[in-house]
């Protein structure tokens, strides 16, 4: 995209993890003023949405051990020539996926020097993988309670997980999130954590807790 007047102008390449229909997407890439996006969705028929808004590739997958390979082939501008990315999002996706503790290491290591991580996750944190139409557990479990305040639930997903997988936390807020309902309710309003993240250097240890810094 062009840059506004009074922004920056576009720079570097944005990567969305399991889009959806890219409505947030778009949001990231405007607020960002990136000149290029990158989507990966499992969905086909939310795939073709995200097509439909534009976006440089679209990669349909459940994984993302091909996405810089396939990014470069693509030949998506501003592109690093290490196929990293200066920005990827990691929306809702963590507590449904088999292996979300790998998932966040390979997403550190896609990350460009400088980079940002943008993660958002439903505290407290129960997961589940749909497996056709059923639900089941993850492979990896990760350390964290299916119950309890939200303030704990976060601490001890950046102690517990984030920090051991690399991460350097800059800001961490508090949003709601709505996501669809069932036969009883339409929707249901939840706590999301919304971590901002950088790759640790050796040398950074980070914050131990989410109060001593990280919180915005």
């Amino acid at each position: 995209g062009g840059a506004e007047s009074g922004r920056t102008p576009s720079k570097g390449v944005l990567l969305d993890v399991g889009a959806g229909e890219g409505e947030v997407t778009t949001q990231l890439a405007r607020g960002g003023s990136f000149a290029s996006v990158v989507a990966t969705e499992a969905s086909p028929p939310m795939c073709r949405a995200l097509r439909a808004k534009g976006f440089d590739l679209v990669v349909e997958s459940t994984t993302i051990e091909d996405v810089s390979a396939l990014a470069r082939e693509a030949n998506v501008r501003h592109l690093r020539p290490d196929g990293t990315f200066e920005c990827v999002a990691l929306l809702n996706v963590l507590d449904r996926c088999d292996a979300p503790f790998t998932l966040l290491t390979r997403l550190r290591s896609l990350l460009a020097p400088g980079g940002t991580l943008v993660l958002a996750v439903v505290i407290p944190f129960r997961p589940f993988v749909e497996d056709g139409k059923t639900h089941r557990p993850p492979r990896e479990r990760l350390p964290l309670p299916m119950d309890g305040s939200w303030e704990d639930g976060a601490n001890r997903l950046w102690r517990k997980v984030l920090k051991p997988a690399g991460f350097t936390c800059k800001r961490l807020a508090r949003t709601p999130y709505v996501c669809e309902g069932d036969q009883r309710n339409a929707a249901y309003v939840l706590d999301d954590a919304v971590f901002v993240l950088s790759a640790a250097s050796g040398a950074e240890s980070g914050a131990e807790s989410v109060e001593d810094g990280a919180g915005v």
